[in-house]
């Protein structure tokens, strides 16, 4: 048994943020995946790509994500770009505010790849 003094230290990790088309990772589509592996010696490599969800956003959310289709118009597919992002992440956990609900996005996209 450990100790009150020993606790188990995640030092190395992906944190990961996501912009979508909405709140249902069934209906709605990931439109950017933003992530920075931090490692024991600090932030290093950063992973950011677009994805084409294959369908004109809806102007509120353009207002709230600043993402026009104009900039997704030539992005990849989201299954070209999970797969980038998963070589991208590894074996390290993936950490992040809200990580439920970006995690529920990335397993759909990475399952129907």
């Amino acid at each position: 048994m450990r100790g009150k003094e020993e606790r188990d230290v995640i030092s190395s990790y992906v944190a990961v943020d996501l912009e979508t088309t909405g709140l249902d990772p069934k209906r709605d589509k990931i439109i950017e995946i933003g992530a920075v592996r931090v490692t024991e010696d600090g932030a290093g490599d950063t992973f950011e790509s677009f994805v084409n969800p294959y369908r004109s956003l809806e102007e509120r959310v353009t207002s709230l994500t600043g993402i026009s289709d104009g900039q997704l118009k030539t992005a990849e597919g989201i299954e070209t770009v999970i797969s980038r992002f998963l070589d991208f992440a590894g074996d390290l956990p993936i950490l992040g505010h809200h990580i439920i609900f970006d995690y529920s996005f990335l397993k759909r996209a990475a399952v129907n790849k």
